[in-house]
C-alpha cells in the first residue's frame, strides 16, 4: 500500500508540472494576441524560456521538426533530450500561425531529480511501514497480553486445581468477559469432579463389600461340599470366576477413573510367571471344553506396571478365547516385545472388528456386558501400549499386548 502511494504521489508531482506549464503557455498566448490585435506587432516574450515565431520562416531547422504538422492548441514534442511545450494559434488578420516554443527542460524536474524524490519516497514508505510495525507490535502485545495470562492460568490447571477465580485479574472488557465465561465453567468442572470422586469413593465401598460376601460365601460352601459332587461344585465354580470377573472389572473401572498417573519406575513385574499363574487360574474354564491352553515361552519381559491390572487384561483376553472356542486349542506366547494370545475358535467378522473395543459390544453369543475387550484397551492406553486384533472367521482370533507405542 506505502508503495503504491509513494508511485501515486510521484506520477502526480509530474502530471502538476506539465498542467502549470500549459497554463502559463495559455496565459502566454492570451497575451501576444491581445498585443498583436492592439499593436499589430509581437511582443517580447515575457519568460526567458519562451520563443516566438511568425510562422517557419525564420525557424531553426531543429524547431521546424518540433513544429511540422501539428494543429493549433498545445502540445509537447522533443529534441533530443531536451523537452519542448509548443502552443500553436492564428493570429487576428494573420494567416501565419504564431508558435510559443516554451523549453522545459531547464524548469521540469530532471531524470536525476525525479531519481532523487523517487528513492525520497520510498526511504519515507520504508520508514512508515517499520514505524507501523513496530508500533503494531507494541500495540498487540498490550492486546495479546492478558489472553496470554488467561491462557496460562488455565494451562496450569489441573483436576484437582482448577482456576475458579479468573475474572478477578481482568478488567470488563471482551477478555474480562471470557474469564468470567470460563470460571463459570471451571466452577461446573469442579463440581462435576467433585462427584465423579465421590462416586469413585461410594463405588469402592459399596461394588467391593458385596462381591467379597458372594466370594467368602462360595468359599464356605466349596468346604462343606466333596469334591467328589462335581454336578453341585461346578455351579460354585461359574459364581467364583463371575464373582473374580466382576473383582477384575470393579479394579480396572476404578483405577482408570483417576486420573493418569506416571509409571513407577520402582514398580517391576516379570510377565512370564504372571502369565503362568493367570493360565493355570483360568484352565477351571475349559474344563467341559475339548480344547487346551498352552503357553509358550520366546521372552522374559519386565514391565514396570501394576501386576493386578496386568492380570485384568490378560484374563481378559484368554477368557474371551475360552468363551468362542469351543475345540482346539488356545496358545498364548510371550515375547519380549508382546503377549499374543491365538485361538482356533469362530472367529471375529471383518465388519464386528473395527468396533470390537467399543464398550457394550458383544460377540455374537456372548452373555457378558461387552466390557471386557474395552477395558483392555483402555489399560493399554494408559500403559502406553498397543492393543491389536486379528481374525479370520471360523479360522480363530490373534489378540496381541505390544508394550510400546509402536511396532519393532
Amino acid at each position: 500500500m506505502g508503495t503504491v502511494y509513494a508511485a501515486a504521489v510521484y506520477i502526480s508531482l509530474d502530471l502538476i508540472d506539465d498542467h502549470l506549464i500549459d497554463n502559463r503557455l495559455r496565459e502566454e498566448v492570451e497575451y501576444f494576441t491581445d498585443h498583436y490585435k492592439y499593436h499589430h506587432l509581437l511582443p517580447r516574450s515575457t519568460s526567458p524560456f519562451i520563443t516566438a515565431y511568425m510562422g517557419m520562416e525564420s525557424m531553426p531547422l531543429y524547431v521546424i521538426e518540433l513544429v511540422k504538422g501539428i494543429d493549433e492548441g498545445l502540445h509537447e514534442a522533443y529534441s533530443g533530450t531536451d523537452e519542448y511545450h509548443i502552443a500553436a494559434q492564428k493570429l487576428p488578420g494573420q494567416e501565419k500561425v504564431l508558435y510559443l516554443l516554451y523549453e522545459v527542460s531547464a524548469l521540469e524536474f530532471t531524470e536525476k531529480r525525479k531519481l532523487r524524490i523517487g528513492l525520497v519516497l520510498l526511504a519515507g514508505v520504508i520508514l512508515v511501514v517499520i514505524m507501523g510495525y513496530w508500533i503494531g507490535r507494541l500495540t498487540s502485545r498490550k492486546v495479546i497480553a492478558p489472553v496470554v495470562h488467561l491462557s496460562g492460568q488455565v494451562d496450569q490447571s489441573g483436576p484437582d486445581k482448577l482456576p475458579t477465580d479468573l475474572s478477578k485479574d481482568f478488567v470488563d472488557d471482551e477478555v474480562g468477559t471470557l474469564a468470567a465465561a470460563l470460571e463459570q465453567s471451571m466452577k461446573r468442572i469442579e463440581a462435576f469432579v467433585e462427584r465423579e470422586h465421590q462416586f469413585t469413593r461410594n463405588a469402592s465401598h459399596e461394588l467391593r463389600t458385596p462381591v467379597t460376601v458372594i466370594k467368602g460365601a462360595v468359599e464356605l460352601l466349596r468346604k462343606q461340599l466333596n469334591p467328589s459332587e462335581a454336578a453341585r461344585l461346578r455351579p460354585l465354580y461359574r459364581i467364583q470366576r463371575q464373582v473374580t470377573n466382576m473383582e477384575n472389572i470393579i479394579e480396572a473401572l476404578l483405577w482408570l477413573s483417576r486420573e493418569k498417573v506416571s509409571a513407577d519406575p520402582d514398580q517391576k513385574i516379570s510377565v512370564l510367571p504372571l502369565v503362568r499363574d493367570i493360565i493355570e487360574e483360568n484352565r477351571q474354564l475349559i474344563a467341559d471344553k475339548s480344547i487346551d491352553i498352552n503357553l509358550v515361552a520366546q521372552g522374559k519381559p519386565i514391565l514396570d506396571v501394576s501386576a493386578p491390572l496386568f492380570q485384568i487384561a490378560l484374563t481378559n483376553l484368554i477368557q474371551n478365547a475360552v468363551r468362542y472356542t469351543s475345540d482346539g486349542h488356545i496358545t498364548i506366547y510371550v515375547r519380549e516385545d508382546r503377549v499374543l494370545v491365538c485361538d482356533t475358535g469362530i472367529g471375529i467378522d471383518g465388519s464386528d472388528l473395527e468396533n470390537i473395543t467399543q464398550p457394550h459390544v458383544r460377540g455374537t453369543g456372548s452373555d457378558g456386558f461387552g466390557l471386557g475387550l474395552s477395558i483392555v484397551s483402555r489399560l493399554c492406553d494408559r500403559f502406553g501400549w498397543q492393543f491389536k486384533i486379528e481374525s479370520e472367521v471360523d479360522r480363530g482370533t490373534t489378540a496381541q499386548l505390544i508394550f510400546g507405542p509402536s511396532e519393532n
